[in-house]
């Protein structure tokens, strides 16, 4: 299996903090959130990576190399940002994954490490796509996730208005992927907002009948969109 880590983002919400430093380069607690998301993924019993790159992306490659220090084995792919979003970006990494299944992280969420496990056991002992949820009061900054009782992914509301979703689940920004993923980002067309959207491919698979499973984010989960989204999940790292 591959692990994917969309990492080009310029973190613009960050202010100064992303002015000179990729978002996956932050320090959170004695490790960078690249690092906490590689050795999670690691323990899931991935080794190889596609870590995608853009905004000073040179300082990520010149920080891990080809990732002997963490014992796995990272290949750069950099993202054209004038051809923009995550759809794109995972697109990029259909070579290096070939007939492998792969699991894909935002690079901005970091999430309890056990998760990375569950899921990568739960798409291999089903043989299926899986995506990931978190709960939270109202999914308007992110995706509204609706799945059936027998949890497989129903329905996804990118940023819906606030107060509008029946749902309190997210779109937690982790999946594993069967290849079959690749034939629907190759067929995407940017959303309103200008982007080529993974959430939008993924969307198309359940509508298309293909099925994914929702795990649901146990332990922490957090975004580190902002200042104080780095503050908050510091001071949970320094508290455990």
């Amino acid at each position: 299996m591959l692990g994917v880590i969309l990492a080009a983002g310029k973190g613009t919400r960050l202010q100064e903090i992303g002015k000179n430093l990729p978002k996956a380069l932050l320090p959170i607690g004695e490790k960078t959130c690249l690092e906490h998301i590689i050795l999670g993924m690691k323990d899931a019993g991935i080794q190889r990576f596609a870590v995608v790159i853009g905004h000073l992306g040179e300082m990520i490659e010149k920080r891990y190399g080809r990732g002997e220090a963490l014992g796995v084995q990272i290949h750069y792919l950099k993202q054209d940002l004038s051809v923009y979003g995550t759809g794109r970006a995972v697109f990029l990494a259909r070579e290096l994954a070939g007939a492998e299944p792969l699991m894909v992280s935002y690079g901005d969420i970091l999430i309890e490490p056990s998760n990375y496990k569950a899921m990568v056991e739960l798409a291999l002992r089903e043989k299926t796509s899986v995506s990931s949820s978190n709960w939270i009061d109202d999914p308007t900054a992110g995706a509204a996730v609706y799945f059936s009782e027998d949890g497989y992914l129903e329905k996804l509301v990118e940023k819906p208005p606030k107060g509008t979703s029946t749902t309190n689940w997210n779109n937690a920004g982790v999946y594993v992927f069967q290849p079959l993923i690749f034939d629907y980002l190759a067929k995407l067309r940017k959303s309103p907002r200008g982007e080529y959207e993974l959430s939008e491919a993924v969307r198309q698979m359940v509508v298309s009948g293909i099925p994914v499973k929702v795990h649901k984010i146990s332990g922490f989960w957090q975004d580190i969109g902002t200042p104080e989204d780095v503050a908050a999940i510091r001071h949970l790292l320094e508290k455990s």
